[in-house]
């Protein structure tokens, strides 16, 4: 039976011999002793296959049959609790439930910190119909984590990219990060950034979020757009009629840059009225670092070095809030927001040794940049007696605002010479002192500006329908949604060169922001002050001459304006047979994209010739199947099995259709607005054992055929343009185009514990994930040539590493606690070259990170971190490990502080 026939047999199967009785509905809230919210417990009726799952909030509700009913509730780390109910049908019963804690079954078990932490996240993830991995805001806190992408790199099987060591973008499963989406409150936001559409989660601060979920598996009520897995950030919401407070106050220090950094944060929750029906939460953080980096980086083809000496300013601005009202146990309204917003003020100070021109340029750079998410949610939900309805609109914006980025550049005229002995630090000879600043004559000024915008408004709805097949109880689910996106980018560019009469650099100088540069191997003098440059130019612009055909280039073939319109609806049934789950369905998603640019033309003697306005668009529709299982061995013990069928959609600056259009050298860059997602098929198996005392081990096996896979292709002496009236007979055009296929396979095992079983270790708790992924992809070869330009070859995914993986070890004393992290992520092709000789890789790096707290009373604990102790750079290689073309290091960060929670 294939995969399609199998599905239908079971959509057939729900919609046959279904019991529709009339049930009741039995609604509640479970907590703990210390009214604590027991996130994912489980509540099942005894005797049947009727149980369901605690939300995020502790609450719970479900259809039952009528009579005089059993009920037992179970969380890790707490004793199982039976409760004897009555149950009417067509009538709603609301049962709230206290569990206890198994301390004083297990002396050696305390549900406080560490495990507190773990035990949400755990108790969601083991009764999730699919595969997802959950960390709480009571883990994350844990950790030293500043930004969401941070807190992500401690779950199995993710990786991220860092950003002057700080932690940006992430990857799931040995696939780039366009392959994985990203969502607030289960809805996805839009990128700030122009060309691509994932987002930079350096931009959410941890301190916003409630939990993150990242599932690996999709279900057939989730966007299919995600091949590596879907993010899902979750903000929090008000729990109790009890004023809840809480908040950090924090300092800390850079030892690089020998600056500090601060941060703050402060929450409120309450719920208000006789029966707590209205609930409101107010959160907002703020934190400042001042870091840098000191860097060399090597140009191999070009015999060239740079000497790169980075400062920055960076900040995090998080707000959000959570409103909602309870008109009584059947229906409820809720406002979400989350607001957040980064900035980055950079300035790159470098050296460019050029022993072939026998030049040397000094340049800085000044940028300002600042990256801002707004999502709003609204919506309701209904309980009525025989169906369940929630619908939703939500408007999100992203900005990405460049007011001003500044360079300029200054040339000596002294010859150098560069030894690469130490591939390390390679050694550096000139004529004259290069740090010399009145060798250096003005070369060339560039002031720009832009902003990129993204925005999405969604609104969807879904139906649950409860029944019985037999003893058997299952649901159906269906819904539908729609999403209009509109993305734009404009760009100012003005470069400026010199008329005559511009000082040297010794005119324009200012003073070092570090004591040393690279340990005090080389030296990088005074510095190039741009802003003294531009009052220069401010007050002199006669001196200065405006390169107007870059000007207008520059900016035709980076600006465009995009809108994107999708719809989607889906059909999907839950089934309980006796130990077995299964989960099916299918989601329908019809895209309509369009877009406007423009063409480069530059004439055969090298001047720009015609600038063309041009537009593409774009309809594709996906069916996609997903298919789940998962077998209780035992109450602790899961089996899990998906096969699923997602896709990814191409990145912006891969679809514009803007083109340049070289005559002079004969080549030809070009959008492919006719691109076609990324589709694949997905094989996953998990086996899963809980530790009653908290905890988990587990190990899975996931494989991704992928098909369209996107590639960049040459193709020689074409005709251009490819389709219509030739303008140019022969010429090498250059595109992203479908056509090869992929494959992705790996393993990822996983083990949490508090070492209680061991006597004198019963304090301490280990956190161990390892995942393993081996891929291949079939590209055009680049030994490719007019006569074999069909010649193909195998490569690794980029971005793909081969081993990725987390140890903690931590203590939890009554008042005192610890934790010494380790983060592992292996090598990575980074970018391919022009031959496998050119590929770069980014070599393996290890992180070391500790954090300590002591709680002075129950509501006052003093902490402190410590990131980045090994001061592990980030290290690039050209063709083999010893021939480096990037070398960064950050040093490492500390703060420290007071949380409360009042």
């Amino acid at each position: 039976m294939t995969f399609k026939q199998l599905l239908i047999f079971f959509l057939l199967m729900c919609g046959s011999g279904m019991a529709m009785a009339q049930q009741g509905i039995i609604k509640g809230k479970i907590t703990g002793q210390d009214n604590e919210q027991l996130a994912g417990a489980t509540v099942l009726v005894n005797g049947t296959t009727n149980s369901t799952a605690a939300d995020l909030n502790g609450n719970y509700q479900f259809y039952v049959a009528p009579g005089s009913r059993s009920l037992t509730v179970r969380y890790l780390g707490y004793r199982d609790t039976v409760i004897n109910v009555t149950i009417t049908a067509g009538q709603l019963t609301v049962l709230n439930v206290t569990m206890k804690s198994r301390q004083s079954a297990l002396k050696d078990v305390v549900i406080t910190g560490y495990t507190e932490g773990q035990a949400k996240a755990l108790n969601q993830q083991k009764n999730a119909d699919n595969i997802k991995n959950i960390i709480a805001a009571d883990q994350i806190g844990k950790f030293p984590d500043p930004n969401a992408a941070e807190a992500l790199q401690r779950v199995p099987g993710v990786t991220i990219e860092r950003d002057q060591g700080e932690g940006r973008y992430v990857s799931v499963r040995g696939l780039a990060p366009q392959f994985t989406n990203t969502s607030v409150n289960g809805e996805q936001i839009p990128s700030p950034e122009a060309d691509v559409r994932y987002v930079a989660l350096d931009a959410i601060p941890s301190d916003q979020l409630a939990s993150i979920e990242v599932t690996k598996a999709l279900t057939p009520d989730m966007d299919g757009d995600a091949i590596g897995g879907s993010i899902n950030l979750i903000t929090r919401s008000a729990q109790s009629n009890i004023p809840a407070i809480s908040g950090t106050l924090g300092g800390g220090y850079n030892n690089l840059m020998r600056k500090g950094n601060m941060q703050g944060q402060l929450q409120y929750g309450q719920r208000f009225g006789k029966n707590q029906k209205f609930g409101l939460l107010l959160n907002s953080n703020y934190y400042q670092n001042n870091l840098g980096s000191d860097g060399i980086e090597r140009a191999i083809n070009d015999n060239e070095l740079e000497l790169r000496d980075y400062e920055l300013t960076r900040t995090r601005l998080g707000l959000s809030s959570s409103l909602d009202y309870r008109f009584n146990n059947h229906h409820e309204v809720y406002f979400r927001t989350l607001y957040s917003r980064f900035s980055d003020r950079e300035w790159r100070r470098r050296y460019v040794f050029k022993p072939e021109d026998e030049e040397i340029e000094k340049l800085t750079k000044d940028r300002y940049e600042s990256q801002s998410v707004l999502s709003l949610n609204a919506g309701a939900k209904h309980t009525f007696k025989s169906f369940l309805l929630d619908y939703e609109a939500q408007y999100s914006y992203a900005e990405q605002n460049t007011p001003y980025d500044n360079e300029a550049a200054f040339i000596s005229g002294n010859a150098s010479t560069l030894n690469y002995t130490d591939t390390r630090y390679p050694s550096i000879s000139t004529d004259q002192d290069y740090t010399n600043n009145s060798q250096y004559q003005f070369d060339e000024l560039g002031m720009g500006s832009t902003i990129a915008k993204d925005k999405n408004l969604t609104a969807k709805m879904n139906f649950t329908i409860p029944y019985k097949i037999n003893s058997s109880n299952g649901i159906i689910k269906f819904g539908a949604k729609v999403r209009s996106k509109n993305k734009n980018y404009s760009i100012n560019q003005n470069t400026y060169e010199n008329l005559g009469g511009v000082p040297n650099l010794d005119q324009f100088v200012g003073s070092p922001v570090k004591n040393q540069f690279m340990g005090g191997r080389y030296q990088m003098g005074n510095p190039l002050d741009v802003s003294s440059l531009i009052r220069y130019f401010n007050a002199n612009p006669s001196q200065f001459e405006l390169q107007i055909a870059d000007k207008a280039a520059d900016e035709a073939l980076e600006s465009f304006k995009a809108s994107e319109d999708v719809l989607a609806t889906y059909l999907m049934g839950r089934q309980q047979i006796k130990k077995l789950m299964i989960l099916g369905g299918v989601r329908y998603e019809r895209t309509k994209v369009s877009y406007d640019s423009k063409d480069v033309v530059i004439a055969a003697n090298g001047d720009l010739e015609a600038i063309r306005p041009i537009s593409g668009s774009n309809v594709y529709d996906f069916v996609l199947p997903q298919l789940h299982f998962k077998y209780d061995l035992s109450k602790l013990t899961n089996l899990r099995a998906a096969i699923t069928y997602s896709y990814a959609r191409p990145n912006f600056s891969e679809i514009i259709p803007s083109q340049e259009i070289n005559r002079e050298d004969r080549v030809a860059t070009i959008g492919n607005a006719n691109l076609q997602p990324v589709k694949a098929l997905n094989y996953d198996l998990m086996a899963e054992h809980y530790f009653g005392s908290v905890g988990i081990a587990s190990a899975g096996l996931f494989y991704k055929k992928l098909d369209n896979f996107i590639y960049r292709r040459t193709v020689f002496n074409s005709p251009y343009p490819t389709t219509g009236t030739v303008i140019i007979p022969r010429i090498d055009i250059t595109q992203s185009q479908n056509g090869n296929d992929a494959d992705v396979m790996g393993a990822e095992i996983a083990f949490q514990r508090r070492l209680s079983f061991i006597s004198f270790l019963k304090d301490f708790s280990l956190y161990l994930n390892y995942t393993y992924t081996h891929s291949k992809a079939r590209i055009q070869s680049r030994n490719a040539s007019e006569t074999n330009a069909n010649a193909t070859e195998e490569i690794r995914l980029p971005g793909q590493a081969s081993h990725v993986g987390n140890t903690l070890l931590a203590y939890e004393g009554r008042k005192f606690s610890a934790r010494l992290s380790v983060n592992f992520n292996g090598s990575y092709l980074s970018e391919l070259g022009g031959t496998k000789d050119e590929d770069i890789f980014i070599k393996n790096r290890v992180q070391l990170d500790a954090t300590a707290g002591y709680a002075i009373n129950r509501k006052f604990r003093l902490f402190v971190e410590a990131l980045n102790l090994t001061n592990q750079p980030l290290q690039a290689y050209q063709g083999t490990p010893n021939q480096y073309i990037q070398r960064e290091f950050y040093s490492y960060w500390l703060r420290m502080g007071l949380k409360f929670n009042l």
